[in-house]
């Protein structure tokens, strides 16, 4: 539980620890558990949660949903998502080093079975070496978490299917239980119902403010170079179609201000100012647009970059706190 806060429900656990219902609302009401919630979603924006929040497991699974459930609450739809990749980033350690990954799977509705298939994989020298995936998931299953995936290796056509399962080694069944766990949260979120306490409710403002000074802290020394030679050249020509959705999809997934992107918009004169507001507004709400892949950028003469345009501009912003921090 401690490592999965997400796998369990905070009413039915607050209820087994304190004997009585709706004890959720007593732990949200708890000055120091609301701290830790507040800790947790400003340690995840600074560059990413530690494997340990707290020492107690009580503390540990709380302050995850109290954090989550306060960004809910707040309608902060960037802070949200961008929390919940945090979370999943360390919970991804966790399954990375976890010895019982079945008992994950199936908490997180996946059926895994213990079966092997065995094939002929290289020859070397002569001798036939036997490549073995000894876990088995159905294939419904597998298509839940990995048809929205972008990862190659969780292409049902990368996999050996065979019987209505397709069998998969360790290393992958952790890249889908990782996929798994990013739904699992977003969805049990959904039926979670927030406690109403004055200290949960103070911690919502919070994270309200907290979301207007994240939003105004868009970085422009920072982008990386392909987003600024976008930029540029906007202001000479018009942009491609391909151009505009790396530039629109880019700012969208860092989050930035809703202010910046409409008048971006409207200065490369895309849309009058009225409805590059109204495009602005929809990019908030949209997520899972992600820029190309380098490769694919420099194919169709975009720019030349090395790394993903979105953890590039991570890392920068990473560094750059690093630097003000010592």
């Amino acid at each position: 539980m401690k490592k999965y806060p997400y796998l369990v429900d905070p009413w039915s656990y607050a209820s087994s620890k304190l004997g009585f219902e709706r004890a959720f609302e007593i732990i949200a009401g708890d000055e120091h558990v609301v701290k830790l919630a507040l800790k947790r979603i400003n340690l995840a924006l600074e560059g990413g949660l530690p494997d340990e929040i707290s020492a107690s497991t009580e503390e540990e699974v709380f302050s995850f949903w109290l954090s989550l459930l306060s960004l809910k609450v707040a309608s902060s739809v960037y802070l949200l998502n961008r929390i919940v990749d945090a979370e999943v980033e360390r919970a991804a350690r966790f399954l990375e080093g976890e010895d019982d990954l079945i008992s994950v799977a199936r908490a997180l509705g996946i059926r895994v079975e213990g079966k092997s298939i065995s094939f002929p994989w290289v020859v070397v020298k002569g001798k036939v070496t036997y490549r073995v995936l000894d876990i088995a998931v159905p294939v419904g299953d597998f298509l839940r978490y990995a048809s929205s995936s972008r990862l190659e290796e969780l292409r049902l056509v990368n996999n050996f299917v065979k019987g209505g399962y397709v069998f998969l080694e360790r290393r992958r069944l952790v890249k889908l239980l990782v996929e798994a766990s990013r739904r699992f949260i977003l969805e049990s979120l959904r039926v979670v119902e927030a406690p109403e306490t004055p200290v949960f409710e103070r911690l919502v403002e919070e994270v309200r403010e907290l979301e207007v000074r994240e939003a105004s802290g868009l970085r422009e020394e920072l982008l990386p170079e392909c987003i600024k030679q976008i930029i540029s050249r906007s202001l000479a020509r018009k942009l491609s179609d391909e151009e505009v959705y790396v530039l629109l999809s880019f700012l969208s997934s860092v989050g930035a201000p809703r202010e910046y992107v409409s008048s971006l918009i409207a200065r490369m004169g895309l849309v009058d100012e009225g409805k590059a507001v109204v495009i602005a507004e929809s990019l908030a709400k949209i997520k899972g647009y992600t820029p190309f892949k380098c490769e694919e950028l420099k194919a169709k003469g975009i720019c030349d970059c090395e790394e993903d345009l979105v953890k590039e501009y991570i890392s920068r912003v990473r560094r750059h706190q690093g630097r003000r921090r010592a």
